[in-house]
């Protein structure tokens, strides 16, 4: 009996949706033709063997089993079995207003899935459909093209000429595709006229009209000396305010004896890269370039001297203005850092973040989505 069923239901499955309706009758009719017989046992074990470990459907158990017994002519056979005929085959088109259940008995797993049919489709019977196709993953966000250019990074610059021109580092500019400088709420692009990749400097020029710029000190910083560093440090993360911060001068060398360099207690943090560092006079002393980084070290920063400054501006025929010889108020002081430094942020394409992020001795303040 379980081969012969197993036969039909293989058969008629295989043959395609077109015998769906021959498939049902055949079905029924060989039940009905063993219940004839008294062969009730064969007709039971026929239905659960061909069913067995199909998943429950909506409707209860108990309002199935009741319908089965109201109107079926299977007196003798198990209620199980009544259950399994009625539920299982003539419910599919009869009591389900068009919503076919239906296990795949070729696949080892059981594979029950829901489909609704139309009106005129449940007319021709059981229609065994396609397993259904695997739930494709959730696509991701695409990520920007790598030759889109993107906000990539910040530092800080500060005007030396009523001309316009910016004195930063050059790894604030490197690999730029545009360098943008904030200036009274907008956003204006600055061209590099000059760098020096050994000594990390760069002279940028802007249309730009400063109300204030900062004089250049003529004698290089003095061991404790007095500075304060200005910029904005985390670029905008923290507040788009400047900030400064005061120390004295704690080495006449940088890392690695770079004479070129000094050493500060004053915070330069990233973001803080090529602002200014300057006395109580507001003449520069130095360029703010770069920090210690290492676990258990702190107040370890440089900054580039204003000699190696000069050295470079004259060789580029950049003129400054002559040092102030007297100290500044603290609100003087204010005033001019405000108006004399400024937030410069980096455009690069997405491929040139990749490369740069990549490299060991990168300096270079990315933004936090870039890290």
């Amino acid at each position: 009996m379980k081969k012969l069923l197993g036969i039909i239901v293989l058969g008629l499955l295989l043959s395609g949706n077109a015998y769906a309706k021959s498939y049902y009758v055949a079905y029924k009719n060989y039940f009905d033709m063993e219940l004839s017989k008294g062969n009730t046992e064969k007709v039971y074990d026929g239905i659960y063997s061909s069913f067995k470990g199909r998943k429950s459907l909506e409707i209860s158990k108990k309002k199935a089993l009741d319908k089965c017994k109201k109107e079926s002519k299977l007196k003798n056979i198990r209620e199980d079995g009544c259950l399994l005929f009625k539920y299982e085959i003539s419910s599919w088109i009869d009591s389900f207003n068009g919503t076919e259940f239906v296990r795949h008995p070729w696949d080892n797993e059981v594979d029950i899935f829901e489909k609704t049919l139309k009106p005129e489709e449940i007319i021709k019977g059981v229609r065994f459909s396609e397993k259904p196709k695997k739930k494709e993953p959730k696509k991701q966000k695409p990520k920007p093209d790598d030759n889109k250019v993107v906000p990539a990074g910040s530092g800080s610059g500060f005007f030396v000429s009523s001309e316009g021109h910016i004195i930063t580092n050059h790894h604030v500019i490197d690999g730029c595709n545009t360098t943008k400088v904030s200036f009274k709420g907008n956003q204006i692009d600055a061209q590099i006229l000059a760098v020096d990749k050994m000594n990390d400097i760069a002279i940028l020029k802007t249309n730009i009209k400063p109300a204030s710029i900062f004089p250049i000190s003529n004698e290089d910083v003095s061991l404790l000396e007095d500075v304060v560093v200005a910029g904005y440090p985390l670029g905008k993360k923290v507040s788009s305010a400047i900030k400064t911060h005061k120390g004295v001068v704690t080495a006449l060398a940088g890392a690695g004896d770079n004479y070129s360099n000094f050493q500060t207690d004053a915070s330069i943090n990233a973001g803080n890269s090529g602002g200014p560092i300057m006395n109580q006079k507001g003449n520069i002393v130095g360029i703010a370039v770069a920090s210690w980084v290492q676990e258990g070290v702190q107040g370890v920063h440089f900054g580039i001297k204003s000699s190696t400054l000069k050295t470079f501006a004259n060789s580029n025929s950049l003129k400054f203005s002559q040092p102030n010889n007297k100290e500044l108020t603290n609100k003087d002081l204010g005033k001019l850092i405000t108006e004399a430094t400024v937030y410069l942020e980096c455009h690069m394409t997405v491929a040139n973040i990749n490369k740069m992020r990549a490299e060991a001795n990168n300096q270079k303040a990315f933004f936090s989505e870039f890290k």
